[in-house]
């Protein structure tokens, strides 16, 4: 078989087997139709405060940014974080970790010259958290 092709293969087969795993195998409404939306609430004020200290980091990466060289002048940047984002909740189906808690933001990268600052770049971010021994862990 081409190695090419077998690799292919490989990969496909990969995803489809984390697919059908238990972690992937329920939906989040699965979490509602069972009763234990006390899960969801903690996952919703863990991800408020994990949110909360992002923006902190943005304020304080406002106030002491990157400066880099640049081709003519210095290049001054920092991390932002808006106030939108999602969570999801997924079963697992083991004991000593039901649940585990997607939270997704966008980070943006802002550039700055001569004080003015606009958004160079995008990028969406998934955290994954694990709900063991009764809390959230990262």
């Amino acid at each position: 078989m081409n190695p090419l092709i077998r690799s292919a293969t490989l990969v496909t087969m990969a995803c489809a087997l984390l697919l059908a795993s238990p972690v992937f195998g329920d939906s989040p409404a699965s979490i509602a139709d069972t009763g234990d939306v006390s899960a969801q609430h903690s996952f919703e004020r863990f991800a408020q405060k994990w949110m909360a200290k992002v923006q902190q980091l943005e304020a304080e990466q406002r106030e002491h940014p990157t400066v880099r060289p640049g081709p003519t002048k210095p290049l001054v940047t920092y991390r932002g974080y808006g106030d939108d984002y999602s969570v999801e909740l997924r079963p697992t189906g083991h004991a000593d970790a039901p649940y585990i808690g997607l939270l997704r933001y966008v980070e943006q990268v802002y550039s700055c010259v001569k004080g003015e600052c606009t958004v160079a770049s995008t990028v969406p971010v998934t955290e994954i958290f694990r709900f063991q021994d009764g809390r959230w862990v990262y």
